[in-house]
Parts: C-alpha cells; sequence; structure tokens
C-alpha cells in the first residue's frame, strides 16, 4: 500500500510540474499576443492554444490541490462535529467524490478517443487535433481521481492525509 501511495504523490507531483509549465506557456502567448497587437497584428493560435493550457492547467492542478489541501472547502459543518463523526463524513465525501470524478473521467475518456478516431480537428486555422488537448485534460481528472483516492487510504489507515504547508520554506513552517 505504501509503493502505492508513494507513486500516487510522485504523480501528484508531476502534475503540478505541468500545469506550472503550461501556466508559464499561457503566459508567453498572452505576452505574445498583446505585443503583436500593439502592432497591428494578430496570431490566430494565441487565444486557441491558450484555452487549451488554461482548461489543462485547471485539471492538472486539481489533484495537487487536493493532496496540499489549499483547494476550496467548507468546514461550517465538520468543525461542530466529534472528531470521529467528522472524519466519517469526510470518508463520505470522499468516496461521493469518487464516484463524480469516475464519471467525468469516463466521459472525457469518450471524447478524446472519439477525436483520435474520427481525427477530429479544431475548426480555427491552426486545425489543431483535438484528442491533444484533451488527453491533457484527462490525465489531471485521472490524476485528480488518484489523489482523491489516496487521501481515502490515508483518512481510513488514520495517516496524515494533507500536506498542508508543504510546498513552504521550512523556516515558515
Amino acid at each position: 500500500m505504501t509503493r502505492l501511495l508513494t507513486l500516487i504523490d510522485r504523480l501528484s507531483r508531476l502534475a503540478e510540474l505541468a500545469a506550472v509549465v503550461l501556466i508559464f506557456g499561457y503566459c508567453a502567448l498572452m505576452l505574445v499576443e498583446v505585443v503583436a497587437r500593439a502592432q497591428a497584428k494578430s496570431f490566430s493560435f494565441t487565444w486557441e492554444y491558450s484555452q487549451y493550457a488554461m482548461a489543462s492547467v485547471f485539471a492538472l492542478a486539481s489533484g495537487p490541490a487536493i493532496r496540499s489541501a489549499v483547494h476550496v472547502r467548507i468546514t461550517l459543518v465538520s468543525d461542530k462535529l466529534p472528531p470521529g463523526v467528522a472524519k466519517w463524513m469526510d470518508v463520505l465525501a470522499n468516496l461521493v467524490a469518487l464516484v463524480i470524478v469516475a464519471g467525468i473521467i469516463s466521459a472525457m475518456w469518450g471524447k478524446t478517443t472519439m477525436s483520435l478516431e474520427r481525427n477530429i480537428l479544431a475548426t480555427s486555422v491552426s486545425k489543431t487535433p483535438l484528442w491533444a488537448p484533451q488527453a491533457i485534460v484527462l490525465w489531471g481528472f485521472a490524476q485528480l481521481w488518484l489523489d482523491l483516492l489516496a487521501r481515502l487510504i490515508r483518512r481510513i489507515a488514520n495517516q496524515q492525509f494533507e500536506w498542508s504547508g508543504a510546498d513552504k520554506e521550512q523556516l515558515d513552517v
């Protein structure tokens, strides 16, 4: 079980790194477009690829956000409950989230494979094969599912299940 959890944690870090690279790519695309428009020109691909980048960042960063406890959550009810009840309420919520994310993965898998099989291209000038950005989004949601699974396993086993402050400098923690 420890190997599985370690593998999921490493894959989560990889997804996090990919999200950071895509954020920088998004910024570069937008800067290129700003400079081009200042010279009364425009690149048709910048808006298209920046949209792909933002969708990918959202998906790729979702799992690491769960892992490091930086996602938005509402603890109005759980903070008022006894620790044991709050734990099992969290486990139940985690199970529901696993089912929902599995549905999202199933839908993205179908969309990605259909785009690949039918060679569906973007309607833009760039004619980007849509399976490529869809596959990155699929990877992100698969990583979210794995991070939710790791969180559930750790929560049930009474292990540390969130790494709040994991990215802070040691002096800040």
